[in-house]
């Protein structure tokens, strides 16, 4: 009877593992820091806690692919600069040789400079998107729930499983 008991118990986290566990999830707030944060409690809380342990991994895999997305958008927002300023001559060339203003090249140029600040207000989108469902997650799993990231952590517990 005793036995069941312990074992029911162990499954349950406890409230100081699912604070741990949250503070993993909600890290994300903090840039950079917060990935280093999931990392530490990953790192002291990982043969302590089986729940603690996998949750500080995916929040930290899942702040891993938002640093690396971050990455990949300053990169793409560069790329979009110097397409602006490539085909900014374009529009100025094409209202030059007509007799009257073009509409075209006007609408070269506009559509040109407005890229780079299109593609800020998305990555910004995706980046708020990103840090509410982490501190979902962290709210999920401090009410002692588990908590999969869609993509991280179906992946990652595949990985653990093997």
């Amino acid at each position: 009877m005793e036995e069941i008991e312990m074992m029911e118990s162990h499954d349950t986290p406890t409230q100081d593992e699912r604070i741990l566990a949250a503070l993993a999830h909600a890290s994300i707030i903090l840039p950079f820091w917060g990935l280093v944060a999931a990392i530490v409690i990953w790192v002291t809380q990982r043969e302590k806690s089986r729940f603690v342990g996998f949750q500080a991994l995916q929040g930290a895999a899942y702040q891993l692919s938002l640093v690396l997305l971050a990455i990949l958008g300053g990169i793409c927002y560069m790329c979009s600069f110097f397409g602006t300023f490539l085909t900014l001559p374009f529009g100025i060339i094409a209202s030059e040789e007509a007799t009257s203003p073009s509409v075209i090249g006007l609408l070269v140029s506009m559509g040109s400079t407005a890229i780079p600040f299109c593609l800020m207000g998305l990555f910004l989108l995706v980046g708020l998107v990103f840090v509410l469902y982490g501190l979902y997650g962290a709210v999920r799993v401090l009410q002692g729930e588990e908590f999969r990231y869609a993509v991280v952590g179906e992946r990652l517990e595949r990985y653990l499983n093997q």
